[in-house]
């Protein structure tokens, strides 16, 4: 693996993805190879003026979740035309500009391998799911976004298990929905696909040897 390689970590939640890029970041760091973590969380910049409307035009529900104790709020973008063509558009322009911001960062930090927890392929999944549906351009646009960007590894696990290891999902259909998502991408795309219901040492060695 070539020095400045920039990696993702993809995947449901609940199939390790923090944990594996944890422990790939330390083996590398013993080597001697500076790495660094970025969680690819998606942030909000131009996302606030179309959380004004969805808050305005009530485009949320709230659902209780019991491991938290607590509700918490869902955009219903699939449910209100304009946001539903908007959300995908806004979230890419967030994404791209935190993404350029931390990649001009690195460069001063001589960081060597970056790991990104989560990246353009998750956000997509997560589009597909809570617009119910995506255009060809969105497709293109984010795929292309990460194919030019990282190189991806996608941590496959059943709902089962991951349901057992995350108690703060709320949906098992949605965890189903979005596997056989990330399926068709990493056939589409040719990502390597590692079985995450393995122990974690075998998943981690695993996901470097795929590197």
């Amino acid at each position: 693996m070539q020095l400045t390689e920039k990696i993702t970590i993809s995947g449901i939640d609940g199939s390790g993805k923090s944990t594996v890029a944890s422990l790939l970041k330390r083996y590398f760091n013993s080597k001697g190879i500076k790495a660094k973590i970025i969680w690819f969380r998606w942030r909000a910049l131009t996302l606030y003026g179309l959380y004004l409307y969805s808050r305005l035009r009530e485009l949320y529900i709230k659902v209780y979740i019991s491991a938290l104790e607590r509700r918490i709020g869902i955009h219903v973008f699939h449910t209100d035309p304009m946001a539903k063509v908007l959300y995908p558009y806004l979230l890419f322009l967030d994404l791209a500009t935190y993404y350029l911001i931390n990649t001009f960062l690195v460069v001063f930090q001589k960081v060597k391998v970056i790991i990104y927890d989560r990246f353009f392929i998750d956000a997509l999944v997560d589009i597909v799911y809570s617009c119910r549906s995506f255009s060809r351009s969105v497709l293109k646009l984010y795929l292309s976004a990460q194919k030019k960007t990282s190189k991806a590894i996608i941590l496959d696990i059943n709902a089962d298990l991951t349901l057992q290891r995350k108690k703060d999902i709320i949906s098992r259909k949605e965890i189903n929905f979005k596997r056989e998502i990330y399926l068709m991408l990493s056939k589409y795309l040719q990502i390597p696909i590692v079985d995450a219901s393995q122990d974690l040492i075998t998943v981690v060695r695993n996901t470097y040897h795929v590197l």
